[in-house]
C-alpha cells in the first residue's frame, strides 16, 4: 500500500521507505523496529522499580548486548565529553534514548548489506560518497513537493523510472534501445547525461542554463534577505565586489585589468579593492559522475587560476 500511494513502482526495494535520510531514504520506521523502541522504553521505566520482582523480572535476548553498548557508549563517549557540559545545562540523554539509536541504527545498517547484495537499485551507496542526502521531512514530502516530483526521486533512486529498460523488463515493450538515437540502451542515465543526439541538440546545456537561472543575486535597489545565521564570507570584506555571468542577451567578458583571459566561469566575481577572485562552475551531472566531472572543471580552469594568482603577486 505505500509503495501504490507513493507512487513506487512495484518492483522498487521497499528499504527506501524506512531507510535513515542520510541514506537517502524516508525515515519511515517498521513495526517490528517500533515494537523494539517499545520494549526498550518498558525495560528502562520497570528497572526504575524499587521492588524486586519487577526488576527480577526476565530480559529480552538481546537486552545484554544492547546493555554492553550502552555502557561502554556512557564510559567513553557521553564520558569523555562531560568535562566540557558547561554548567550543567545541556539536557542529559536518557539510556532508553540511547538504546533507541542503537536499535536505528543497526536497522540501517541491515538495509546497507541488502543493497550490497542487489543486482541494482543500490547506487544510493556509491552517490553517498559524494553527495549531501536531502533532510526530508514530512513537511517537505507532503507541502512542498508534488506528487509528481516525490514519485520520480523515489524512483530515480531505486532505479525504476520507466525508461526503455526497465519497460522491457516489466514486459511492457520488446525494443530496449534509446527511442531518440536507437543505438545506445534507453537506461535512465543514457537520456540524462549520454545520448549523442540530445548531447548536439543542446539539450543538456540547456538544462544546465535552465539551473542556473535559479540562482538570484540582489538586485540594484533591493534588499538581500536577511538572516539569523552568519557565517564567514570574503564577500563582506569589500564593497566593490562585481558580479559577471552570460545571460541570454550577451556573454561577459573578463577585464583586461583582471586577466587577460577568453576564459569564462559560470559565474565570475572580483573585487579590486581585496584583489581577489570568486570563479563559481555550474555542473548538472549524473551522480557517480560527480568526480569525473570535479576533476573536468579543476583541469579547465587550472591556467586561469595561475594567470589570476600570478597576476596578484
Amino acid at each position: 500500500m505505500l509503495k501504490l500511494w507513493l507512487g513506487l513502482a512495484l518492483t522498487a526495494d521497499s528499504s527506501a521507505l524506512f531507510r535513515g535520510s542520510n541514506s537517502f531514504g524516508m525515515s519511515l520506521k517498521r513495526p517490528s523496529e517500533l515494537y523494539k523502541h517499545l520494549r526498550v522504553s518498558k525495560r528502562y521505566i520497570l528497572g526504575k522499580s524499587h521492588d524486586d520482582i519487577v526488576t527480577s523480572l526476565p530480559k529480552d535476548e538481546d537486552a545484554p548486548e544492547l546493555e554492553s553498548r550502552l555502557q561502554f557508549h556512557k564510559q567513553f563517549m557521553i564520558g569523555a565529553q562531560s568535562n566540557r557540559a558547561g554548567l550543567g545545562s545541556n539536557r542529559k540523554v536518557q539510556d532508553a534514548d540511547i538504546l533507541k539509536s542503537f536499535i536505528r541504527q543497526d536497522e540501517n545498517d541491515k538495509y546497507k548489506i541488502h543493497a550490497m547484495n542487489l543486482e541494482m537499485q543500490n547506487e544510493w551507496l556509491d552517490i553517498g560518497d559524494f553527495c549531501i542526502p536531502l533532510a526530508l521531512k514530512w513537511r517537505t514530502l507532503i507541502y512542498d513537493w508534488s506528487p509528481a516530483l516525490l514519485k520520480f526521486y523515489l524512483n530515480a533512486f531505486q532505479m525504476t523510472l520507466p525508461d526503455q529498460s526497465n519497460l522491457v523488463r516489466w514486459g511492457k515493450s520488446t525494443e530496449k534501445t534509446c527511442y531518440i538515437c536507437g543505438k545506445a540502451v534507453g537506461t535512465a542515465k543514457h537520456l540524462l547525461v549520454g545520448c549523442k543526439v540530445l548531447l548536439d541538440s543542446g539539450q543538456y546545456s540547456r538544462r544546465h542554463d535552465r539551473v542556473l537561472e535559479v540562482i538570484r543575486f540582489v538586485r540594484e535597489g533591493t534588499r538581500a534577505t536577511k538572516s539569523n545565521v552568519k557565517p564567514y564570507s570574503i564577500l563582506k570584506a569589500a564593497s566593490d565586489w562585481t558580479i559577471m555571468m552570460d545571460t541570454y542577451e550577451k556573454q561577459y567578458k573578463i577585464p583586461e585589468d583582471i586577466c587577460a583571459s577568453a576564459s569564462r566561469p559560470d559565474i565570475f566575481l572580483f573585487s579590486r579593492i581585496l584583489k581577489r577572485v570568486v570563479m563559481i562552475e555550474f555542473t548538472v551531472p549524473w551522480e557517480t559522475n560527480i568526480p569525473k566531472d570535479h576533476t573536468i572543471k579543476v583541469n579547465k580552469y587550472y591556467e586561469l587560476t595561475n594567470e589570476l594568482t600570478n597576476e596578484r603577486k
